[in-house]
């Protein structure tokens, strides 16, 4: 479904910096599968691996969004190494002063432990201490939202103490169990000064659900000194994949480094399914299927994948084939172009070679005093070495389109099955009539297999009907999946659709999901193609479409121009790969 950028309480962010925020928290969180999202406070959810980020830093003329972002996480990121969040428990009922006390006195914590291991950090959210500082010291409506107020002053300008009520606070706190009992001390010398009820918060924090957690499996508890944490000093110097050029920039800043040019995705496993499919264009088929492919990740781990392969309906056939010569003279012409560039190479002579066959008319090495009086003929294959995976986004909001998608895909059929070149034909969506929580049922509907692709044609195509959500990243990692186990040279994945990933629980990871599943096909050798149909998007749509597939995407402002567009397309793919 289209999403305007990412969208959070009828806001949007900018998905380019969302994916920048994303490279840089997992390079200081050293966490491949932590995300980043947007909400009204800033912390690290450690049930959640979510780095959430301070809505204070929008509509800012102070400050841009991504300054402000990145000082959410350059001020916090330790959360993940120095926090004990099995004592969290014990400020899970305490009131609502008692808890901003302590996670005041746990974020100098973390403020502390960052400007320990990398100083010039301190130097980097100079600007945004100051823009805190300013919003902190507006007039407070009560006693305990002054006190609050003031303290967090304090701990930005790096006080070790804090005074009032002639009272003097230590502030500097070395472990979670310390910062509890130094709660407990301000609480009880305020009781009598100050009326503890309060709205009022500065930061937040999941207690209930870090207490659930802690009953099913306990976090684990922290060394209780900065001076002696070896493991902390080890996590945030061993190296982390980054993805974008600002990731660079940031290792170099905050003192990383390392070769990461070696790692490889974690998602060349082998990728079978147990149904059998011989028979399925007949209609004998079990009509579904079980895939074993699983994304690890976080953003998808609680989705399922089923592949179902659609019996055909044979009434359908004779409308198929209408179809299917109405666009034929425009197939035609694509196969013949490269057909003959095919025939050309097949039948192409070196000549001036030192060996071979001895040329009809050697006088012009001869003249030249050369040796080199013989041709020989090229030895080419008739085939193409390459392969390709067709996919449809068959969403709610792609219910204008699909004709036109289905269309296209017609047409790659007739081209690549009359040049031999393999191709996987699949639409695909998420079910949000069976989703429930944690349990987000995936569909793919396999038109045509590899095996299939030479000889038959995707005749279920005629049943695409649109359906639920869109979850990309998955489906385009389920697919390079499938490529990987390829032996084909070339591989290349068409993606059909008409705006940002929408799923369960994946508006503003799914942007960056995708994104990410984009770059892993790059590294793997396999080229991704968004044919993008914007019909009334807004620029910040395409501009979030751009940021995902950068250059490799062609954008048509209705689906009935894929079905001219594709073909020259292909054939602009096909020739590069030939020449």
């Amino acid at each position: 479904m289209s999403y305007s950028f990412i969208k959070f309480n009828d806001e949007i962010v900018d998905s380019k910096i969302m994916m920048e925020l994303t490279d840089l928290a997992r390079l200081l969180l050293r966490n491949k599968e932590v995300t980043v999202s947007i909400r009204k406070y800033s912390y690290y959810d450690p049930v959640e691996n979510t780095f959430n980020l301070s809505f204070f830093w929008k509509h800012r003329t102070d400050i841009s969004e991504r300054e402000g972002f990145r000082y959410d996480i350059l001020t916090r990121y330790t959360s993940a190494f120095i926090m004990d969040y099995s004592q969290y428990d014990s400020i899970k009922d305490r009131n609502i002063l008692a808890q901003q006390i302590f996670l005041s006195l746990e974020y100098y914590r973390n403020r502390r432990a960052a400007f320990h291991f990398r100083p010039l950090i301190s130097s980097i959210v100079g600007k945004g201490d100051r823009i805190k500082i300013k919003e902190y010291s507006r007039k407070a409506a009560t006693d305990a939202e002054y006190f609050l107020k003031k303290l967090n002053i304090a701990i930005l300008e790096d006080s070790e103490v804090f005074s009032t009520f002639g009272k003097d606070f230590k502030l500097i706190s070395t472990s979670t169990e310390e910062s509890i009992h130094m709660t407990e001390v301000i609480m009880t010398e305020l009781a009598s000064h100050i009326t503890l009820d309060t709205t009022f918060q500065i930061h937040d924090m999941p207690f209930n659900e870090i207490n659930v957690f802690n009953q099913a499996k306990p976090f684990r508890k922290d060394a209780a000194k900065l001076n002696e944490e070896e493991e902390l000093e080890e996590n945030l110097t061993r190296n982390v994949d980054t993805k974008t050029a600002r990731d660079a920039e940031d290792a170099n800043v905050l003192g990383d480094t390392g070769d990461n040019t070696s790692r490889k995705s974690p998602h060349n496993r082998q990728n079978n399914h147990n149904d059998e499919v011989s028979d399925y264009y007949e209609g004998f088929g079990r009509n579904s299927g079980e895939n074993d492919f699983e994304d690890r990740g976080r953003v998808n781990q609680h989705a399922t994948l089923e592949v179902v392969r659609p019996k055909i309906n044979i009434s359908k056939y004779q409308e198929y084939r209408v179809i299917y010569e109405s666009y034929n003279q425009v197939a035609q012409k694509v196969i013949g172009d490269i057909t003959q560039i095919l025939n050309y190479k097949m039948n192409a002579y070196q000549t001036r070679r030192t060996s071979g066959k001895l040329m009809k008319n050697p006088v012009g090495p001869l003249m030249e005093n050369s040796h080199k009086l013989f041709v020989k003929k090229n030895i080419e294959s008739k085939d193409l070495d390459a392969v390709f995976t067709i996919i449809i986004d068959q969403s709610f909001s792609m219910t204008e389109h699909l004709i036109g998608c289905r269309n296209a895909a017609i047409i790659l059929n007739n081209i690549l099955r009359t040049l031999h070149v393999p191709h996987r034909i699949i639409s695909y969506h998420e079910d949000t009539f069976e989703v429930m929580k944690q349990y987000y049922p995936n569909k793919i509907y396999e038109h045509l297999d590899f095996e299939k692709s030479k000889y038959y044609y995707p005749v279920s195509l005629m049943n695409l009907e649109a359906s639920g959500d869109n979850r990309d990243g998955l489906i385009l990692r389920n697919e390079i999946d499938n490529l990987n186990q390829r032996s084909e040279k070339d591989r290349f994945i068409i993606m059909f659709s008409d705006g940002l990933p929408s799923a369960e629980e994946y508006n503003q990871s799914g942007i960056v999901d995708t994104h990410e599943a984009v770059q892993e096909a790059r590294k793997s050798g396999i080229q991704v193609i968004n044919m993008f149909i914007d019909q009334n998007n807004e620029e910040n749509t395409l501009s979030a479409i751009r940021n995902i597939y950068d250059t490799d995407m062609i954008v048509v402002e209705d689906a009935e121009e894929i079905a001219f567009a594709l073909p020259n397309l292909l054939k602009r793919i096909l020739a590069k790969i030939l020449m």
